[in-house]
């Protein structure tokens, strides 16, 4: 029997393993509950996905938000980032009503997004249809340079 030796780089290997495990756990168990010293769950994390195009003179941003009311939803700006900021409710059941399954994902949500090219607030521009929220943030036009003219000297 023979055995070949293979030459791997460590970091490769070792590159993506976090990500790659993190989005196993999610799609095995779903999202992680955070336990307190008693096993009680005290926060169950909820991340909804994230779309950034940049194009430009904007960028463009989507955010699944699945059962999220448009008024539990707030987006604040400044002129480097934008912070967005969601609450999925959990129905209280009534008496004669038990969960026997839920896959909903309930809990609050919170992501900074910082941007490479300055944006204007003023023209921000936002839609929230069927769960997606829709945002356009036109970039602020860098100041052009001033040509630069020789003085002929008499």
């Amino acid at each position: 029997m023979r055995f070949s030796i293979i030459k791997r780089e460590p970091s490769y290997f070792f590159e993506n393993i976090h990500e790659d495990l993190n989005r196993f756990l999610k799609d095995t168990f779903g999202d992680i509950e955070y336990l307190d010293k008693t096993n009680a769950p005290i926060f169950k994390a909820f991340r909804p996905a994230v779309e950034i195009k940049e194009k430009k003179d904007q960028y463009k941003i989507k955010v699944e938000l699945p059962n999220v009311n448009k008024e539990d939803i707030d987006v604040e700006l400044t002129n480097s980032a934008i912070s967005i900021k969601a609450e999925s409710k959990f129905e209280e059941c009534k008496d004669d009503e038990n969960i026997k399954t839920s896959e909903f994902r309930y809990g609050k949500f919170t992501r900074v997004i910082p941007f490479e090219h300055e944006i204007n607030p003023d023209e921000a521009k936002s839609e929230f249809k069927n769960g997606v929220l829709h945002i356009e943030l036109p970039k602020i036009e860098e100041d052009k340079k001033e040509d630069i003219k020789k003085l002929q000297i008499n």
